[in-house]
């Protein structure tokens, strides 16, 4: 849909329209939804205070799980009952409210889980269910993000820092591989209103291979080591035994197949697709770390790589055109 935005009066005073054909096009104008988009925020905010003050009331997992359910069903009603534009935003936002809230119950549920394998897969399970119910494209990547939890996979944040944890690189990038590669083949084949949920998860997923091959670029992978997480200092000198056994990968494979990809990407997928724009900007992530991890910031060092991306700033354009020629 092509929306065109007209400035009426200047047109009629530029004689450019009649008032007659001013008032029509006016009549034929969308209805400004802006009251009703802040009518529903409002609601959410109203929603997500009153769930704030029973859970401080009555703080247990009990009162989390009663309002995850009361958020679903109030975004199912919405959904069946109020299918217009109304209050789409208000049906979302309730959405989103009781699957987090479902999958948080969850995490609490099995918080002393030995594993954290169950819990993920559960919170998985979740947000895909969420994802399909409510077409949410923002819980599919979610529930992508969430999977990545079996192989320790995640993020973190303290006081001015945030972390990218990857524990286990080698089965990452060969399940988020498969994972991506299966789902940019299977939105091919769905209808138009699934294609959406599909290539998002496919997009969230390509980035979790990207991140496992950068953290193992720099440290490499010990396979298996993320199963000693919770046991490695209790039991030192096992874990120590296991290591010397241990499947090791270095870093330089990481750091080629890496770049490998990321070429590949770019030049084989759609030029200005996702696929080629994020292989170049990780390429560029790539280059930048593997310089600082390599040669380190010295004054020469850095006078050979102004150098050398002078070189390639004027070498570019000449190998694109002899790249179009080609083509």
């Amino acid at each position: 849909m092509s929306i065109i935005r007209l400035d009426l009066d200047a047109l009629v005073r530029a004689g450019c329209l009649s008032a007659e054909e001013a008032a029509r096009l006016t009549g034929l104008a969308l209805p400004d939804r802006r009251a009703g988009l802040i009518v529903n925020v409002l609601l959410i905010f109203g929603a997500l205070a009153v769930s704030a003050a029973a859970i401080a009331l009555v703080p247990n997992a009990g009162t989390g799980l009663m309002l995850a359910v009361a958020a679903l069903a109030g975004a199912e009603g919405l959904r069946r009952f109020a299918p217009g534009e109304e209050f789409k935003v208000l049906s979302a936002g309730l959405a989103l409210m009781g699957t987090l809230g479902l999958a948080g119950w969850v995490a609490w549920q099995y918080g002393d889980a030995p594993s954290s394998t169950q819990p993920a897969l559960l919170i998985t399970a979740v947000l895909t269910a969420g994802a399909f119910w409510f077409r949410s494209a923002f819980m599919a990547a979610l529930a992508v993000v969430a999977l990545g939890a079996v192989f320790g996979t995640g993020s973190g944040y303290w006081h001015a820092s945030y972390a990218l944890l990857v524990e286990e690189p080698v089965p990452t990038i060969g399940v988020f591989g498969t994972l991506a590669a299966g789902l940019y083949a299977a939105r091919t084949r769905v209808s138009e209103a699934w294609s959406g949920l599909v290539t998002v998860a496919a997009r969230t997923a390509m980035f979790l291979v990207h991140f496992a091959f950068w953290v193992g670029s720099l440290w490499g992978d010990i396979i298996g080591d993320s199963g000693w997480s919770s046991t490695r200092w209790a039991d030192y000198e096992s874990y120590e035994a296991w290591r010397k056994t241990a499947l090791i990968v270095p870093e330089w494979p990481f750091s080629i197949g890496w770049a490998a990809l990321a070429v590949a990407l770019a030049m084989l997928t759609r030029r200005g697709g996702f696929l080629s724009i994020s292989a170049l900007v990780f390429l560029a992530i790539h280059g930048y770390t593997q310089y600082f991890e390599v040669f380190g910031a010295e004054p020469m060092t850095l006078l050979i790589a102004g150098l050398t991306l002078v070189a390639l700033a004027v070498a570019t354009p000449r190998l694109l055109k002899m790249w179009k020629g080609a083509a």
